[in-house]
């Protein structure tokens, strides 16, 4: 089952849509279910390129979890303007998302998952390192240098328009000056003590938006640290959208399947008495 609700942001009301787990697929036992948070890319929306995200929170419900994508302010169909906007209103956002999620009696508060694509990928890597209620993390061709993938987006005289001016104006929407300095100020890629989440990295050989080497420079920073595992796969062929069919259903059998294999390790652990 899907419904349509809205999750509330400062003033704004933010769209989203929540993926009920079919019942089928869980354990008879299991009384409180997994959750997928969707955190969508630049200027994008929670259905995503060729409903990207659709077809994967379809068929995570279908394999037991609880599935939730929402448009940030000024996307889709929320409310507010995007480009007036810096990576800590994006942050804010995804904690209001969890707010929601975690509101809801049967969801497990030990497995919730945020799920980032491109921009929404440094999103989610930043919000799981401030907020401990992200058990762990799925990055789909996640940006890594913010300011420079942007600008390489929109173009550098784009970007000196914005710095220039106050804004700037791309694919219909205006950015702000205020949105370029947060790109400048964030750095996913800093080791985060804090961030004790596992990490899957998925990211497409032939992305002409994000090169590939983001993917091994966040397996080489996640992998500095003392607690947390990652792993990390290219995806031979792959765009930035997982736009083939071969593509997004390679993406979609490595997500679901990490997501397994991190569920039995954890019921293996629970097995443990000390």
């Amino acid at each position: 089952m899907e419904r349509s609700v809205t999750i509330r942001y400062q003033q704004l009301n933010l769209a989203a849509t929540v993926h009920y787990p079919c019942a089928s697929a869980r354990k008879q036992e299991e009384k409180r279910w997994p959750a997928v948070i969707f955190c969508h890319g630049f200027i994008g929306n929670r259905i995503g390129v060729n409903r990207l995200f659709v077809k994967a929170a379809r068929r995570l419900a279908e394999e037991g979890y609880f599935v939730l994508r929402f448009d940030y302010a000024g996307c889709g169909e929320s409310e507010g303007e995007y480009g007036t906007y810096g990576m800590d209103s994006f942050i804010e956002q995804t904690r209001r998302a969890l707010d929601y999620t975690l509101s809801i009696d049967c969801i497990d508060n030990s497995r919730v998952f945020l799920l980032g694509h491109s921009l929404g990928g440094a999103v989610a890597r930043l919000t799981a390192e401030e907020d401990s209620r992200v058990s762990s993390l799925i990055l789909w061709a996640p940006v890594a240098h913010p300011l420079t993938d942007i600008t390489r987006i929109v173009s550098r005289p784009a970007y000196e328009q914005a710095m220039r001016e106050g804004r700037t104006e791309y694919s219909g929407y205006h950015l702000s000056n205020t949105f370029f300095s947060s790109l400048a100020e964030t750095q996913p890629l800093a080791p985060g003590s804090s961030l004790l989440s596992d990490v899957l990295i998925l990211h497409g050989t032939r992305d002409e938006d994000i090169p590939v080497d983001a993917c091994y420079l966040y397996e080489g920073m996640l992998r500095q640290r003392t607690t947390g595992q990652c792993e990390a796969f290219a995806l031979e062929g792959a765009d930035h959208t997982f736009s083939s069919v071969p593509a997004s259903e390679e993406l979609f059998d490595y997500t679901s399947n990490w997501l397994k294999k991190l569920e039995n390790r954890t019921a293996n652990w629970s097995d443990w008495v000390i």
